[in-house]
C-alpha cells in the first residue's frame, strides 16, 4: 500500500476520539504533527493540555491571535533574549515558525498525502498556548474535506490560513509579510523534500511555489528556496538558500544562522567556520 493510500485509510477510519495528524504522515515528518489533532483532544491525548507548574494552558481560536501579542513576545524573549518592543520584528518572526510547524505541516500532509483539502477556517482552528508559546493545534472533527485532484482546491485552505495569520502578525509590528511567508515556504519546501522518496509531489510543488497565485497576483510562496553560488568554497555549490531571511540575527546574541540563511551566501570560509564551531 502506498503512502497516500495508507494515509487515506487511516483518515477514513471512524472513531469518537481526536486523531493525531502524525498518523497520516511518514516517519520523516511525523514529529511535526505529534501535537496536531483532528477533533478536540483532552489531556489524556495531548499532554500539553494538562495543568503543570506553569498553570493551565490557554486554548484560543485563531481569530483571537491579535489579543495575545504581548504573550507571544514574552515567550520569544524567554527563548531567544532581546527586548519585547525593540526586537518585536525578529521575535514575532520566530514565533511564526513555531506556529507554522503545526499549521503548515497539517495543511501540507492532508493536501499532499491524503489528496484532500483541510478546513482551516480561523474560527474553527484552535491553538494551545503555554505562556504564549504554541504547543498544540487542533481542527474540527469534520475538517477533512472530500478528495480533490486539482492542487488549487487541495491547497487553497492552507494558503488562505497562512494569509490570515500572516496578516495578523504583520499588524502587530513593522515586519514585511514576505518574511513570514518565507518562514512558511521554507518549511513547506522541506516537507516536500522529505516526502519525495515516498510519493511524487512534483506537480504539487510546482503549483504551490509557482510565480502566480490562484487570483493571478504574485504568489507570496513563490520559490521560497533557491539554488545559488556561495562565496565560500566550504559550502555546497549550488547552495540551497531561503529567498528571504527570517531576521533572527536582529536579536542580540543570536549569531547562529539557520542552515538555509541567505546571509551565508555572502560569508567567507573563515566566517563559515565560525558558524560551524558555534553549533
Amino acid at each position: 500500500m502506498g503512502q497516500r493510500d495508507h494515509a487515506s485509510a487511516v483518515a477514513s477510519s471512524h472513531n469518537a476520539y481526536a486523531q493525531c495528524f502524525a498518523d497520516f504522515a511518514p516517519e520523516s515528518i511525523a514529529h511535526y504533527l505529534e501535537h496536531v489533532w483532528l477533533g478536540t483532544p483532552d489531556a489524556t491525548d495531548e499532554s500539553s493540555l494538562a495543568e503543570d507548574e506553569t498553570g493551565k494552558p490557554v486554548v484560543i481560536a485563531i481569530t483571537e491571535l491579535a489579543a495575545y501579542r504581548a504573550d507571544f513576545l514574552d515567550a520569544m524573549v524567554k527563548l531567544y533574549g532581546g527586548e519585547r518592543e525593540t526586537h518585536a520584528r525578529a521575535l514575532l518572526s520566530q514565533w511564526s515558525k513555531y506556529y507554522f510547524g503545526f499549521a503548515a505541516s497539517a495543511g501540507f500532509v492532508v493536501a499532499a498525502l491524503l489528496s484532500r483539502p483541510l478546513d482551516m477556517s480561523p474560527a474553527k482552528t484552535h491553538v494551545v498556548l503555554r505562556r504564549g508559546l504554541p504547543v498544540a493545534l487542533y481542527f474540527s472533527r469534520d475538517a477533512l474535506q472530500p478528495r480533490a485532484i486539482d492542487p488549487a482546491r487541495r491547497y487553497a485552505p492552507l494558503v488562505d490560513h497562512l494569509g490570515t495569520v500572516i496578516e495578523t502578525l504583520s499588524a502587530m509590528t513593522k515586519i514585511a509579510p514576505r518574511v513570514l511567508w518565507s518562514n512558511a515556504g521554507n518549511l513547506l519546501d522541506y516537507l516536500f523534500e522529505q516526502c519525495a522518496p515516498q510519493v511524487d509531489l512534483t506537480a504539487d510543488a510546482a503549483w504551490l511555489f509557482g510565480p502566480l497565485a490562484s487570483d493571478g497576483e504574485a504568489n507570496p510562496l513563490r520559490t521560497p528556496v533557491r539554488q545559488a553560488t556561495p562565496r565560500a568554497a566550504s559550502l555546497p555549490n549550488p547552495f540551497s538558500a531561503r529567498r528571504v531571511c527570517c531576521v533572527r540575527y536582529e536579536i542580540p546574541g543570536e549569531t547562529q544562522l539557520c542552515g538555509r540563511c541567505p546571509l551565508l551566501l555572502t560569508m567567507s570560509d573563515a566566517e563559515i567556520a565560525l558558524q560551524a564551531a558555534s553549533h
